[in-house]
């Protein structure tokens, strides 16, 4: 089985699927969900950016990461966005 996509959701973590399966998994419910990159990666090479099920663009995603990054940690450990309490850089 060759997978189709490698995909990120809240609920499973890292998920690699078929066609077959991709198609079935796009009509179940699913938070994607990624801060460290991209939560679609298709194997074509094609890719798409997700937080809390909200699509960005590749400029949107890098603005919202180097906004919390430049946070305070006061300020992150308040935030009413979970990801954003809880979110660690990539080294």
């Amino acid at each position: 089985m060759k997978p189709h996509v490698i995909l990120y959701t809240k609920e499973n973590g890292r998920e690699e699927l078929s066609v077959e399966r991709w198609v079935e998994f796009k009509t179940l419910a699913a938070t994607f969900h990624r801060t460290d990159g991209p939560a679609l990666e298709y194997i074509d090479g094609d890719k798409a950016w997700w937080i809390d099920d909200v699509r960005f663009s590749v400029r949107g995603y890098s603005e919202l990461i180097q906004e919390v990054k430049d946070m305070p940690l006061v300020l992150r450990l308040v935030d009413p966005r979970w990801w954003v309490r809880e979110f660690k850089e990539c080294v």
